[in-house]
Order: structure tokens, then sequence, then C-alpha cells
């Protein structure tokens, strides 16, 4: 399917979204949600990775979408179900085009979350993700997302090259290449989706309150989603190890703050502008400075 093809296909789509932010809490969401909200997880068909009962991946990868609505619908069964891939924040208009293209209303009837965690902390918390499964995943499972974390000889980098040879260039791009790392751009992307869907439809929440306040963040995702959802929130789902990087270095932070520090405040000016629903936290909650390690 093109951007902007258009046609009456009367798929049956998902109407509840988690688009992201990557690791900023979407798996502990969407797992609440399958276990105790009634949700449905996407199908997973043969020769597809397990992984994609949570997040399906259609938007995000060129071939996968190119396929259609009715066939990321295929994937659902019914109005129930809902797509947790965190790397749909940036295809807002894909997202649009596929909804429009599904027939129906489903394209104003969709409800859209995203969590945001301060980016800096999101970027180290990427690093330590791919540098875990490339540790401890079999050469044969692993894929070329995990192993950007790979050095010419392939042995993982430090998370300061990290930051020099993956995260600074994916920022400073456009294109679809280093997009894991171009997730901390979120009013360049949020702008997108605003642009193209009612800001009603979206819920904007903070990572800081799903570790601080848990019980609140649950709260405004039942208001929002209009269900009761017993059960208990995880603050995160995360891998806790030896070799984990727990705070950037001087050089590092340096180097991101120079990027995140003008991002973020993009940021709170567009969420101050463009008011959300009625249960969206506002102000949003200003991302707490990351210190430097040793």
């Amino acid at each position: 399917m093109n951007e902007g093809e258009a046609t009456v296909t009367m798929a049956q789509m998902p109407l509840v979204l988690l688009i992201g932010a990557q690791k900023a809490g979407t798996s502990a969401i969407a797992d609440w949600l399958f276990d105790h909200g009634g949700f449905s997880r996407p199908n997973v068909f043969d020769g597809e990775p397990s992984f994609y009962s949570k997040e399906v991946h259609f938007f995000d990868i060129d071939h996968r979408y190119c396929k259609g609505p009715m066939f990321y619908g295929e994937r659902f069964d019914g109005c129930d179900g809902v797509d947790a891939t965190p790397d749909t924040l940036q295809f807002a208009e894909r997202v649009h085009n596929c909804y429009k293209a599904a027939g129906g209303n489903q394209m104003r009837l969709v409800k859209i979350m995203v969590i945001l965690r301060e980016p800096i902390l999101r970027e180290l918390s990427l690093y330590n993700h791919l540098a875990h499964d490339c540790r401890f995943l079999p050469l044969s499972e692993r894929t070329s997302w995990q192993e950007q974390v790979l050095d010419d000889d392939g042995d993982i980098m430090s998370f300061d090259d990290f930051v020099a040879q993956v995260s600074l260039p994916g920022l400073a791009t456009k294109s679809d290449s280093g997009r894991s790392s171009r997730h901390g751009l979120y009013a360049a992307h949020l702008n997108q989706w605003f642009e193209l869907f009612d800001r009603s439809q979206i819920l904007v929440l903070s990572y800081q309150e799903l570790q601080e306040n848990p019980r609140s963040l649950q709260q405004r995702i039942q208001k929002f989603l209009g269900r009761e959802i017993p059960g208990e929130l995880k603050r995160a789902n995360s891998n806790d190890h030896d070799h984990k990087v727990r705070l950037p270095s001087k050089k590092a932070l340096a180097l991101l703050v120079d990027i995140f520090e003008s991002e973020n405040e993009k940021l709170y000016g567009l969420l101050e502008a463009n008011p959300g629903p009625s249960m969206e936290q506002r102000p949003f909650l200003r991302f707490s400075k990351p210190i430097a390690g040793e």
C-alpha cells in the first residue's frame, strides 16, 4: 500500500494502539491490558516470532505494511485487540492512511496511547536491552536490530561508543535507519499524530508516573478506555544483570543533553498548546534530569 492510498477494504482494525515509546513501559501496560482488561492479543501466524503476540510490527516494517489493511486486520479477533508495537511512534501517517483505507469510522474510533520516558535514560535502557540480547541469545536468534550494538569485530560496544556510532547518527537522520534512537524526538513525532488524529483520541502518559504512582496511571488508562481493569500494573519489565550500565558517563550525557534539552522543551510546549483528553496529566510531568556515573 502506497503512502496516501485509501482504497475501501472494510478490514476490522484494533481500536487500541499503544504506539511507544520504546523502552518506556509499553510491555508492562500491554501485559496488564491482556491479562486483566479483557483485551485480546494479536494472532501470531506461521513463521512469525512469538513476540508478535504483543507487537505486530506492521507499520514499521515496509514489506509487512505493503500487504495492506486486510493483512493487518487478520492479526486481530475483532476490535478488542490491542497492538502494542512501540516502533509505531514514528509512523503516524501510515496509521492514518491504513485506518482510513480500512473503511467505516475506525479512524475516528481508534484510541491511541503513548508513554514517554526521559530520552537519555531511554537511550541507555535501549543499549542495555540490545547488549543483553547479544550476550545471551543464540546467534541464530539475533536480528540486525539487536546487532546494532556490536562493533566491526562483533564485540559489544561501550555505551559511549553506542552513543557516538548509533544514537547520534540516528537522531540526525530523517530516514528510517537508526529509528530506534529517533524515538527520543517526541515533539516531532507527536506533532504528526496531533495533526492527523483528533487530540481526544491520544492519551500521553509519563514513564515517571508509572514508576512512582502506577495506580494513578492505571486510573488514567481506565478512564480513557472506558473500562474497569482489575489487577496491578507493574512498574516496568526489565532485565537486571551484572553487565548492565546504570548511568551514562559524563561524556555520553553531555552529548545527549545537547540534543535532548531543546527537544524536551519543544515537547512541553507542544503538549501545553494541544491539551488532550480530560484524564491526561496537565501540565505534563517534566523529565527529571539524569546524572552521570563515575
